[in-house]
């Protein structure tokens, strides 16, 4: 069985087609703050954990600019590229909810713009987002930009279920979980939590 992070991978390398985005996407408004806490940023850079969870927004120029600008501002994004051009052009944010015992408010996730045009999603699905691993990481081609990004800023994230399949979505448990063994992680302190784990290549929880 393909691993969800070989279909991310297999979906990037096949790409041949440059992406640019349209003019006016690239001039979008970007008035207002970012929403909750650290613009719901889980760690300054790409998050190490998985993430199960449902899909309540694909953000747009406005929203990465809002992002940018507190990320820069409070120093995060350091080794990242300062000019936005290529946050607009090569990353696409998306912002996952997980559930109240969880966590209060959504968390914000970046997947590389070709992986999501190629496979869009839609908002009510459930996902999972996952940190590049080692090997697709020795095999990432780009320029300096791009790999900045693919190193130091995106992830995969992939559709588990979509969102009118409840008897789909009911075998996921959603949540924060380490990527090498699938323990449940507590999302304020970063620190392993008790609670059922799941299998880092199914997603399915592991079953007691």
């Amino acid at each position: 069985m393909e691993s969800f992070d070989s279909i991310c991978w297999r979906m990037r390398a096949f790409l041949v087609v440059s992406l640019i985005l349209p003019a006016a996407l690239a001039h979008a408004a970007s008035g207002g703050r970012c929403a909750g806490p650290r613009c719901g940023l889980l760690s300054d850079g790409a998050y190490s954990n998985l993430v199960i969870g449902r899909l309540v927004h694909v953000g747009t120029a406005a929203d990465m600019r809002k992002v940018y600008r507190w990320a820069k501002t409070h120093g995060y994004w350091k080794s990242l590229p300062d000019a936005t051009a290529p946050y607009l052009r090569d990353v696409k944010l998306v912002t996952i909810a997980l559930p109240h015992s969880i966590a209060n408010r959504p968390v914000s996730v970046f997947m590389q713009m070709e992986e999501y045009t190629a496979m869009p999603l839609a908002v009510g699905e459930l996902v999972r987002y996952s940190p590049h691993d080692s090997a697709h990481e020795e095999a990432a081609k780009g320029d300096a930009a791009e790999l900045a990004f693919f190193h130091g800023l995106t992830g995969c994230v992939a559709v588990l279920c979509q969102q009118n399949d409840p008897a789909c979505i009911k075998r996921y448990r959603q949540g924060v979980f380490t990527k090498a063994q699938g323990k449940p992680v507590d999302l304020a302190t970063g620190a392993v939590a008790s609670g059922t784990g799941i299998n880092p290549v199914s997603l399915l929880p592991v079953r007691k």
